[in-house]
């Protein structure tokens, strides 16, 4: 998405950056591998013994290593015949990994899933605008009832929430999760040019925060499908503000851009592609110093 430049000069307070583009980088939807899904068939193995066991793993307790038929493995600890506790998920398909903790056969607690670089369906990322480049990354942080962050219906500040997701490009988010989506706050770092997007996040996407820029300007206001929409100041590093508000106007063409998030769930209808116009309102120049330095009366 592309936003317009400032139509005219305001004397003494710089415009908004040259870099007019931003660059809220469309954001994976479709599901992954590493999601909680039907229990596939499988052997479980227990140093114990050689062969497996007759029942699988109903009513075992201890330590084992299962195989399933769809090639998938998992090394870790079981009470009454389900994974709970510590142990190691590898799924065939892309090699993604999942350390952690598990309850009732579902990620729980702290953990770290590997999505692994590969081209297939199940792509981690979606880019801006190519089609499907290689998926990839890194989730650290808590999971519940196999979902990043804390339960849908859950308070984030009683229970443990916070993780921090790695892409494939570089870029990373390190905030709050609720139900598999960033939710809360949280900070979203572009490694192209070093902008982020920092504030509250709800179901997936910034609702109010900042536009950081790494020379110290920043545009804070609200914001609808992660860029910048209504009401909001420019801030410059100067001290410098201009203040007016963000229109959207949408793309024409096919509905699949926009921005969405790690869907751990269904797939939802992707964000439309939008246009972003800034239009002034009040300039205030502000004037700073250097403060005197603090004298000290000698006893």
């Amino acid at each position: 998405p592309r936003s317009e430049a400032p139509s005219r000069r305001l004397r003494h307070v710089p415009g908004p950056p040259a870099a007019w583009a931003p660059p809220f980088a469309e954001l994976p939807l479709r599901r992954t591998m590493g999601d909680e899904e039907e229990e596939p068939k499988y052997k479980l193995f227990t140093k114990d013994q050689e062969g497996p066991l007759e029942k699988g793993s109903q009513q075992f307790t201890g330590f084992g290593r299962a195989r399933y038929e769809n090639g998938d493995t998992y090394e870790g600890t079981y009470v009454e015949g389900l994974r709970r506790g510590k142990g190691v998920y590898t799924w065939k398909k892309f090699g993604d990994t999942y350390d952690g903790q598990y309850e009732e056969n579902k990620k729980q607690g702290f953990g770290k899933l590997v999505y692994r670089s590969a081209v297939g369906e199940d792509e981690e990322e979606a880019g801006d605008d190519a089609g499907k480049p290689a998926r990839g990354g890194t989730y650290v942080g808590y999971f519940h009832g196999g979902l990043r962050g804390c339960g849908a219906n859950q308070s984030q500040e009683e229970n443990p929430s916070d993780g921090t997701f790695t892409y494939i490009n570089g870029d990373t988010y390190v905030g709050q999760w609720q139900a598999g989506k960033k939710h809360g706050r949280g900070t979203y770092s572009y490694a192209k040019d070093g902008t982020k997007l920092v504030g509250d996040w709800e179901n997936g996407k910034i609702t109010v925060g900042k536009w950081v820029f790494p020379n110290g300007t920043f545009y804070s206001g609200t914001f609808r499908y992660n860029k910048p929409f209504g009401k909001g100041v420019w801030v410059f590093g100067n001290g410098n503000q201009l203040t007016g508000e963000y229109t959207q106007k949408e793309q024409p063409g096919d509905d699949d851009g926009g921005a969405g998030d790690e869907d751990e769930g269904d797939v939802q209808k992707p964000d439309p592609k939008v246009w972003c116009n800034f239009k002034f309102g009040d300039a205030a120049s502000v004037r700073g110093g250097a403060l005197p330095p603090r004298r000290f009366r000698e006893e």
